[in-house]
């Protein structure tokens, strides 16, 4: 250290004790104060004034360093009204909290300056250092949580709280609890009020269990290329689907074959499946030889609930609404007295579901009352002809939703209202086995394939029957009869030989299994022409499967021949055929066949080849039922026996290439199948 900072460090030193020596005089003359106004006090009794007087004579204390006190300065006095004036006026030292200096002539006020106070300095020491980042003491912690410990002892202890945060003056009048014997316990959880609660209890705490399941199908996302060693059909699958997930509940559904399946229209996570009879009962004896107790239909047990009835188990139809949270547990069942060939969701009232059965009749069921339907249209009587009196095995919306069609196999069309779903408001004979049935858009034309393989399409008016130049089509069939709706037979005889034989035939060899038309968007304001009832361009094509290994593709507004034909390389009959019903691709379609592969097709790639290729997306091993998209394209149901498969597709399927629409009529009009539309 510097010899200039040891003396600067010795002078504050010296300065220290200084001020220490002053405030130690300050104190000691403080107390002799004190002592003085004390003794005075006590020996001069209440003399206020020789106390104030005494105070004034007594000379200031010494304070080391500082000059002595000046002797007091004589004033003068002058009297006013008698008042008595002290001779002299002592200034006050500092420090002392006063600065005027108070005569005792009450009209008189003498200030006196007080001498300065000197400045007073301050230093601090300190070293400058690195911080270092310490770990976290591990005790603060347990510090922290042997304080809550303790906190919560001591506030048992001192009866602030309990459980739930009662007093002990409040868990004296709660009951104890009640042991049930054996048979109280049954009667509670046979009791209505316990099964409400724990089909609704449950159920919530299946949704959050699903949620994942939910999330991978709602979701977008996407697989692709996590493994390229994969074999040639896993990663077509893999290419194509990015989930798969199968519902099933095999205490309802087991040896029961799915007939039909629909979307919600308002609820996207929720879908609707039919069922027929079950093959064989419990034990394996067939259903039909085993008892049946009467069920009263006034006792219905909630749709909600998985608990049977008597018998239920065995009734000849179900309608099950599923959810995508809950592949093990329906959202809702619903039986039936005959098997349910067809089903849809009412368009307008949610709580609805409309089925078709086997015994020609249409029911309604209602969520909020129960398994059994509330509503049934009438039986086929002489006095009521129009009804259906044989299996309906379509059904399909039209007239924008306010209007429902159905077909029965003895070729029979009933057009209903959906606010009167006991008698039908029209009736038409096809005069054929009607098999499959489908709705074209715009127009409201009805296609319907029967069990010869033909296609017939009903108009809603004869003058939508007029083809391009106006004329009526030779192919108008007589037998629309009152109903004054035409009907027109598709894929005839194309020509008669020179030697008068038949030439090829273009219809299916067999029945026809499905009939597809695409769906319009809600919104769609974009008015497009229309030829003989049918849309023109990518919004008027059909398609068609049969038990003939093929599917065709139709375009009724140009010609009654079908386009293509599409060949199953496995040589099955083909189940079903959906397009896809997302206005982004107009151009992809999906085929269910009877070997369990799902075939997709984008006729804006390829007219030749599947996107699935040769082989397919292997779904099951059994045979596939039905097929149903999404409304946005990126799920797909797919029916197998009695298990329901929802896959979920892929980025390559549901993404939008450019514009697929005027790609596909491209390739159309290309090789000759269409005319461009001038």
């Amino acid at each position: 250290m510097s010899e200039a900072a040891r003396a600067k460090r010795a002078a504050a030193l010296e300065e220290k004790k200084k001020r220490l020596e002053q405030l130690k005089a300050r104190r000691q003359a403080t107390a002799a104060a004190a002592r003085l106004s004390t003794s005075n006090s006590l020996a001069g009794g209440n003399n206020l004034d020789e106390l104030i007087d005494g105070l004034l004579r007594t000379a200031a204390p010494v304070i080391p360093g500082q000059a002595p006190p000046q002797p007091p300065t004589p004033v003068p006095a002058t009297p006013t009204n008698g008042a008595v004036v002290s001779e002299f006026s002592t200034p006050l030292q500092p420090g002392s909290g006063a600065n005027v200096i108070f005569q005792q002539t009450p009209q008189q006020f003498v200030t006196t300056p007080l001498p300065p106070v000197p400045a007073v300095e301050t230093f601090t020491f300190g070293t400058q250092t690195d911080v270092e980042e310490l770990p976290d003491d591990p005790t603060d912690d347990n510090d922290q949580d042997s304080d809550k410990e303790e906190d919560e002892d001591t506030t048992h202890q001192n009866g602030d709280g309990g459980p739930h945060g009662m007093t002990p003056e409040e868990l004296s009048i709660v009951p104890d609890a009640k042991f049930l014997s054996p048979e109280e316990r049954d009667v509670e959880v046979k009791s209505a009020h316990f099964s409400a609660f724990l089909n609704t209890a449950s159920k919530k705490v299946e949704r959050l269990l699903g949620a994942p399941v939910l999330a991978d199908l709602l979701v977008d996302a996407d697989y692709t290329g996590e493994d390229e060693d994969i074999s040639e059909e896993k990663s077509s699958k893999g290419k194509l689907v990015s989930a798969h997930h199968t519902f099933e509940a095999p205490k309802w559904t087991a040896t029961r074959d799915v007939t039909d399946l629909e979307w919600s229209p308002i609820h996207r996570e929720l879908f609707l499946a039919s069922y027929h009879t079950p093959s064989a009962g419990i034990g394996g004896a067939a259903a039909s030889s085993l008892p049946l107790s009467a069920v009263d239909p006034s006792i219905t047990a909630s749709s909600a609930s998985l608990a049977p009835r008597s018998g239920e188990l065995q009734s000849d139809g179900l309608a099950v609404v599923w959810s995508l949270a809950m592949p093990t547990r329906p959202e809702h069942i619903f039986t039936c007295g005959s098997p349910v060939l067809s089903c849809r969701f009412h368009p307008t009232e949610p709580a609805l579901v409309v089925g078709g059965c086997q015994s020609g009749q249409v029911v309604v069921w209602d969520v909020r009352a129960g398994r059994l339907p509330v509503q049934r249209s009438s039986l086929a009587t002489v006095a009521k002809a129009n009804s259906h009196s044989h299996p309906i095995c379509a059904m399909e919306l039209v007239e924008g939703g306010s209007g429902m069609v159905t077909a029965a196999t003895d070729g029979r069309l009933n057009f209903w209202s959906l606010a009167n779903l006991r008698d039908p408001a029209e009736s038409l004979m096809v005069g054929e086995n009607i098999s499959s049935l489908a709705v074209a858009p715009e127009g409201n034309a009805i296609i319907v394939g029967d069990e010869m393989g033909s296609l017939h399409t009903i108009l809603a008016s004869a003058s939508a029957a007029t083809s391009k130049k106006g004329t009526p089509s030779k192919k108008i069939s007589a037998r629309a009869g009152a109903s004054k709706r035409p009907i027109r037979i598709l894929g005839t005889p194309a020509a008669l030989s020179e030697t008068g034989e038949e030439g090829n035939n273009p219809n299916h060899f067999g029945m026809v299994t499905a009939v597809a038309t695409k769906l319009l968007p809600r919104n769609d304001t974009t008015i497009r022409a229309m030829s003989r009832g049918f849309l023109r361009g990518s919004s008027g094509l059909v398609l068609s499967t049969g038990v003939d290994w093929t599917t065709k593709l139709w375009a009724p507004a140009y010609t009654d021949q079908p386009l293509l034909s599409f060949l199953s390389h496995s040589y099955d009959y083909m189940c079903d055929v959906q397009w896809c019903v997302s206005p982004a691709h107009p151009s992809i379609f999906a085929t269910a066949s009877s070997n369990g592969t799902l075939g997709l097709w984008n006729l804006s790639s390829s007219l030749d080849e599947a996107m699935s290729g040769t082989e397919g997306i292997v779904v099951d091993g059994s045979s596939l039922n039905k097929i149903k998209w999404s409304a946005d394209g990126r799920r797909i149901l797919v029916a197998s026996g009695d298990k329901v498969h929802v896959l979920g597709m892929s980025e390559e399927v549901w993404k939008v290439k450019g514009d697929e629409e005027a790609r596909m009529m491209s390739n159309l009009t290309s090789r000759g199948y269409l005319q461009a539309d001038e």
